[in-house]
Parts: C-alpha cells; structure tokens; sequence
C-alpha cells in the first residue's frame, strides 16, 4: 500500500511540474508594460506608415508627410506610398502640372488614377484661367471623368463647356464635337 502512495505521489508531483511550465505566465502583467507595449504598436504604426496611408488615403498630404517617422524606411520598403505623398503634396501646393506628372508616373494604382484625373480637372481649369485653351482642351482629355467626384465632376462640366463654348465661337468644330461627346458621357 505505501507503494501505491509513493507512486501517486510521484506522479501528481510530475503533473504540479507540467501544469506549472504549461500555465506559467511569463510576468506579472504590470502597467508600465502595459503602457510601453502601447507606445511600441503606436511607434510600429508611424513607422510603417500606416497612419501616412491613411491620412493620404483621405487627401491629407501635408499631415501625412508630417506622420513619417522616418523617410528612409518608406523609401525603401514603400516607395509607392511616398511617391504618392509627394506627388500629393505639389497636388496642395498648387504645381498642378508636377503634380499630374508625379501621379501619371505612379502607373496603374488605383488611387492614383483618380488623383490623377481630379489634378487633370484642376490642371485645366487653372491654364484655362490663364487663356491656355489648348493646354486646357488637353488636360481635360487626360481627365477620366468617371473617377472623380462630385465636386470635381460639376468643375469637369463647367470646364468643359467653357471650352466648348470658345471653340464654337472659333467655329473648331472636331474639339467641339470631342467635348459635347465627353461631357454627354458622363
């Protein structure tokens, strides 16, 4: 009988050890660690530009070139995200040409296609303030109207018809036609 004991004991002992490597916590959970694993995921988010994606993702550029920790790491790992930052930034500044430049060289992202078409609108209303019909005239043909949005769409419209009410009055009648066709489509 004392057999039996030791060896119950013996092995309640083993599972006590088991038990207590398997469930051990690995500290006390404190809140000066609770507080520096918050301020590492905060740094984490800033410096992978999570917070920049969103700002720019919202027309933000300005706060989202202030959100970069570091440009050196976006360059490296996301240089898309940059490049569309600072083409976001001349896009602020008014250099509405560098500006569609910088997101024309972007390629095919998406957001960079619609930025693309509203700095076109702009491009063209402001060279159309300045008596450049025909550098208006082409910027509003770079523009796709189906990426823009309200705002934009109602200065495509007023662009658009300005043009084409000066190209009536220069009897051009192929740049009318083009323009009554684009903003009949839209």
């Amino acid at each position: 009988m004392s057999g039996e004991i030791n060896n119950s004991n013996k092995y309640s002992v083993y599972r006590n050890i088991r038990y207590q490597r398997t469930y051990r916590t690995l500290g006390r959970m404190t809140w000066w660690r609770i507080a520096l694993g918050l301020a590492l995921l905060v740094f984490v988010l800033f410096l992978s530009g999570t917070v920049s994606s969103s700002l720019a993702a919202r027309g933000h550029f300005r706060a989202a070139r202030r959100m970069e920790v570091s440009q050196q790491w976006l360059e490296r790992y996301r240089p898309e995200l940059k490049a569309f930052i600072e083409a976001g930034v001349l896009y602020e500044d008014g250099d509405y040409e560098g500006a569609y430049l910088a997101f024309d060289a972007l390629g095919d992202l998406e957001s960079a296609r619609a930025m693309r078409s509203v700095t076109a609108v702009r491009l063209a209303e402001q060279r159309l303030e300045a008596g450049d019909f025909d550098g208006a005239f082409e910027a509003l043909l770079a523009a796709d109207a189906a990426a823009l949005a309200e705002e934009e769409r109602s200065l495509y419209r007023f662009v658009g018809e300005a043009l084409r009410d000066h190209y009536a009055a220069n009897a051009d009648g192929d740049r009318v036609s083009r323009l009554s066709s684009l903003l009949g489509a839209q």
